[in-house]
């Protein structure tokens, strides 16, 4: 359908409507006239003014407190009181929840403060430990040093004069100085072993000998000296141990047989 259109800024026009689009024709030259709602790519339609989006918004707020008022007003007494009560306990419950949250964080830090000065003194402990394995033998050696310079005094002095009986009486003055110095200040014994009786606890018989001098089960020889500190073995004294001797023995076997024959004679 062809309609002849109006004058516009001097000119005639023919307007050409195909399926709802209005084409003008103009100078033989045709430009499409778009529907309103693809006007500028229809970027304003579905979109809410400031003004709309404010209208809405007290509206939704209308409506929330008319809902509100609704529900408040179907409520009895009791309920309120009883609502009341349950925000009251909620508050108090929120409160003491805050302050145990706040122990709790204090708790943490003061567990990660005693675990920190735990880690340090258990590897000062260990380090204290170490120390004292390695230098707790440091007096004892300095006494025994001093010992040392007592024995380096009487060999140069038995050298340079060969007097050998002063040497040996030097020695033994040492030796003396030496177990007096165990004795007194760590309370090392000596065990008197030659003439006593065996006792397994401080002896160790490396040796048995047959004889009539002593008893038997007497140590009759000390081969290396035993040793106790602060009544704790520290080495056992090894020994020789006697035993009975077989012509004792026989004696007595002897003795018992002519006993025997003399009753038989009787």
């Amino acid at each position: 359908m062809i309609e002849k259109g109006k004058k516009s800024a001097g000119e005639d026009g023919v307007v050409i409507k195909k399926k709802g689009v209005s084409q003008v024709k103009k100078d033989d030259k045709t430009r499409e006239e778009l529907p309103i709602d693809k006007l500028d790519g229809g970027s304003h339609v579905g979109q809410k003014t400031p003004a709309k989006e404010s209208l809405d918004a007290k509206k939704n707020e209308s409506t929330e407190v008319d809902r509100k008022n609704e529900l408040v007003s179907k409520l009895s007494e009791e309920d309120i009181v009883q609502l009341l009560s349950v925000k009251d306990e909620l508050e108090e419950s929120k409160s003491i929840i805050e302050e145990k949250e706040m122990l709790i964080s204090e708790y943490e830090d003061l567990l990660k403060r005693k675990q920190a000065e735990f880690e340090n003194f258990r590897k000062r402990a260990l380090r204290d430990i170490e120390d004292n394995k390695k230098y707790a033998n440091a007096e004892l050696v300095l006494d025994v040093i001093t010992i040392m310079d007592n024995f380096d005094r009487a060999v140069e002095a038995s050298g340079s004069s060969k007097d050998f009986d002063g040497l040996l009486e030097g020695i033994i003055m040492i030796e003396k100085q030496f177990r007096d110095m165990l004795e007194k200040k760590y309370g090392v014994q000596k065990i008197e072993a030659v003439g006593k009786e065996f006792d397994p606890n401080f002896h160790d018989a490396i040796m048995m000998e047959e004889t009539g001098e002593y008893e038997e089960d007497t140590v009759v020889e000390d081969f290396q000296k035993g040793y106790t500190m602060h009544d704790r073995l520290i080495r056992p004294s090894k020994v020789k141990v006697a035993k009975a001797s077989s012509s004792v023995g026989q004696s007595n076997n002897s003795n018992g047989d002519e006993e025997e024959k003399f009753g038989e004679a009787d």
